[in-house]
């Protein structure tokens, strides 16, 4: 990560943009998550941007349209591609979870927005599980443009100490990651308990 720091600030303006506009996109439209550094290449377009080397408003409309698109994209790839992968690996769980999800997505896409690992297989999922598509973008993309245009704001206002704003961030989203498994881990075993013993 350190390297791919320091080669992101030595491009040129035009690059950033590009880089910020398609990393968060190529992050959620093809479930890259874990390769591709998508929060960390919009936050260093904000400091490029206040450090002179792109306009802030470019960098802005970057990071709040490639998300954007990214999402999108992976929902329709989800929806066309991923059913049939989703539905054989939850094969009696398929309905009740689809119903769920349909009945109360809502919180869970717009914060999923925020959470690393969470981000890069929502919409793929979502789209796999027939969520209405208007439905999920209607959460969807305004988390996606307020997270886009949050990252790039706190590069920018932070250029000076961006790497420790970087470091906050990490271990804050692994706190949030550590409560969203154990909050799932607590709904698996209250599920359990309900069951009828045979």
């Amino acid at each position: 990560m350190k390297s791919f720091i320091q080669w992101f600030l030595t491009i040129s303006g035009g690059w950033a943009i590009a880089a910020v506009l398609l990393v968060p996109a190529l992050e959620t439209a093809v479930v890259l998550g874990a390769m591709i550094p998508g929060e960390v290449t919009v936050i260093l377009g904000g400091v490029l941007a206040a450090q002179g080397a792109a306009p802030i408003w470019a960098i802005l409309i970057a990071g709040v349209v490639g998300p954007m698109s990214g999402d999108t994209i992976g929902y329709f790839l989800g929806r066309r591609y991923g059913k049939t992968v989703v539905r054989r690996k939850l094969q009696k769980r398929w309905g009740p979870a689809r119903r769920r999800l349909s009945n109360k997505s809502g919180w869970t896409i717009f914060l999923g927005r925020f959470l690393p690992f969470l981000r890069s297989i929502l919409p793929t999922t979502a789209g796999a599980m027939a969520i209405d598509p208007r439905r999920f973008l209607s959460w969807d993309l305004p988390a996606a443009s307020i997270w886009g245009a949050a990252s790039v704001l706190v590069g920018y206002f932070a250029a000076r100490d961006f790497r420790h704003v970087l470091s906050f961030l990490h271990r804050f989203a692994l706190v949030l990651g550590g409560l969203a498994i154990a909050v799932a881990a607590w709904l698996i075993w209250r599920q359990v308990r309900r069951r009828p013993r045979k």
